[in-house]
């Protein structure tokens, strides 16, 4: 097994353990809000932490499924590099950009963090497009 597969996984594990670690904090603060008033729990905030809570937990499954599936794709080691940059980009844009903006209220208008969120998470589709063409090729070629 090659070390970017390795790497992968490994991001992987991590990013699970540290969605796992915060997600015992949303927990929390979604029980306190049902106990104490539960018009909190359908907040902007709410809602973005627990969605960020589950794609978090997403994109590390993910990266663990990249990297058991890389032996499989015949891509380059340059372009498997890239696409381990591009799903950790995921990673990045909804894990703590997607908790940076929950903190912000919703807005009509195009902001920084939307968009910078939207770049990153466009990167790593390309990464699960570019895979996923990869694993096909493979099997009708086999």
């Amino acid at each position: 097994m090659s070390r970017l597969s390795l790497l992968n996984m490994a991001i992987g594990f991590t990013v699970l353990f540290f969605a796992a670690c915060a997600g015992a904090f949303v927990s929390f603060d979604m029980t306190e809000a049902y106990l104490k008033d539960v018009t909190q729990l359908h907040t902007w905030q709410a809602t973005l932490l627990a969605s960020a809570h589950g794609h978090t937990n997403l994109f590390g499954t993910l990266h663990i499924a990249l990297g058991l599936t890389f032996p499989y794709s015949q891509l380059s080691s340059k372009i498997k590099a890239w696409q381990t940059a591009g799903l950790f980009a995921g990673v990045i844009a909804m894990g703590p950009l997607m908790m940076a903006r929950a903190s912000y209220g919703p807005s009509e208008s195009l902001e920084g963090m939307g968009l910078a969120i939207g770049v990153l998470l466009s990167l790593s589709l390309l990464t699960l497009a570019s895979h996923s063409v990869a694993l096909w090729y493979r099997f009708m070629k086999v």
